[in-house]
């Protein structure tokens, strides 16, 4: 009817609602924040060179293939800039 018969939607959802109470539980922790950009950070620029790689070979065009790299490195950056900003300030009230 509306595609719940495939349990796959369970166990995606599952996964979000899991990942989000341990990110709720641990966030408090500067050094857990700045260890959890670097690695979406990492993944992103692991997509970069995936769409990199993939513009070269041609399975992809190339505009396709930047438009989706340029964002990534924008998610990157705001990612890392927000958790920077957020540990400096939290280190100035102290």
């Amino acid at each position: 009817m509306l595609g719940l018969n495939d349990i796959q939607y369970l166990y995606e959802f599952l996964f979000w609602l899991i990942t989000f109470l341990i990110l709720k539980m641990v966030w408090h922790k500067p050094r857990f924040r700045l260890a959890y950009a670097y690695v979406v950070a990492g993944f992103n620029l692991f997509a970069i060179v995936m769409y990199t790689l993939s513009s070269i070979s041609g399975q992809m065009d190339p505009l396709t293939s930047f438009s989706f790299a340029f964002l990534h490195v924008m998610v990157s950056t705001v990612m890392l800039t927000l958790v920077y900003k957020e540990i400096r300030m939290e280190n100035k009230e102290r």
